[in-house]
């Protein structure tokens, strides 16, 4: 059974613990999100832990290095990492090959089982005429805005707490469109730069894969907003946690083993035989 979130010392204790009766090997995640994405796909030899972050999952490996602790392999969400050129900390952690795992559901199939639970077919084709693109590409065009704003703030003015921001006071339900100049003003509301310099930094990033700078729970919020009218009718009792676990539920096994993240665990499988992580 998993394992609610541990501090890293924890961590490394419970694992210590388990071991007296499973020999087989452990996947630290992130939270209770990325447990319930594994649950059904991770191997019967493996148990599944909470790590309670990314830093204690990060911290408990480098401490399971330290003794050479092996069977264990912590997986985490690259964020901002790749585009600031941040290499793992270890050999035995995974990052996504996109900002976070709700990036990676997002990018797969599963966004079109979303549509077709709590879209309106109509609507969707309506809309996607009018603009010129599909969902997913017009939802990776609005959670660009934001992940910009992010990455910007992250990378020239950590201060910047974005915390706080409410994203549905910055789109429009009748159109689904952002208030970029809005959420800058908002942003730079309790920092020390105004709104023109944080525009500035935001023009001096790097051209970059846009999955990785996107943050999953921006799209998410996003498509909930799109889903209410523009996209359909998304009943106001349903919110980011229904359509986080639609999608969850919803990756089809061949888009999750076209991932990079995929690839590594096998990577790793292969170096640490004979554990195992991944359902056969």
């Amino acid at each position: 059974m998993p394992r609610s979130g541990l501090p890293s010392g924890g961590l490394v204790a419970e694992i210590k613990m388990r071991r007296t009766q499973h020999g087989g090997s452990f996947l630290v995640v992130e939270g209770k999100d990325d447990l319930r994405f594994w649950q059904t796909r991770h191997h019967d030899r493996c148990q599944l832990i909470d790590g309670g972050g990314k830093n204690n999952v990060v911290r408990g490996l480098l401490r399971l290095d330290e003794i050479d602790y092996g069977g264990v392999l912590g997986l985490v969400d690259s964020n901002h990492d790749h585009l600031l050129g941040m290499s793992l900390a270890s050999a035995n952690l995974v990052a996504t090959d996109a900002h976070d795992l709700e990036c990676l559901l997002c990018r797969s199939a599963a966004l079109d089982s979303v549509l077709a639970e709590y879209g309106d077919a109509d609507k969707v084709d309506r809309f996607e005429q009018q603009h010129g693109a599909d969902v997913r590409t017009a939802l990776l065009e609005r959670g660009l805005v934001l992940g910009r704003l992010r990455w910007a703030a992250r990378r020239f003015e950590p201060n910047i707490g974005l915390g706080h921001i409410r994203l549905e006071r910055f789109v429009d339900e009748r159109t689904w469109t952002l208030d970029d100049e809005g959420l800058i003003r908002e942003a730079v509301s309790h920092a020390a730069i105004d709104a023109q310099q944080l525009q500035d930094e935001i023009a001096q990033l790097p051209d970059a894969d846009p999955w990785h700078v996107v943050q999953g729970h921006d799209l998410i919020d996003l498509l909930k907003i799109g889903l209410r009218r523009v996209l359909g009718s998304l009943s106001p009792s349903k919110g980011v946690k229904d359509i986080a676990g639609l999608l969850r539920r919803a990756m089809p096994s061949q888009d999750l083993q076209s991932t990079g993240l995929w690839r590594e665990i096998r990577r790793w499988e292969c170096r640490n035989e004979p554990f195992l992580v991944l359902a056969p």
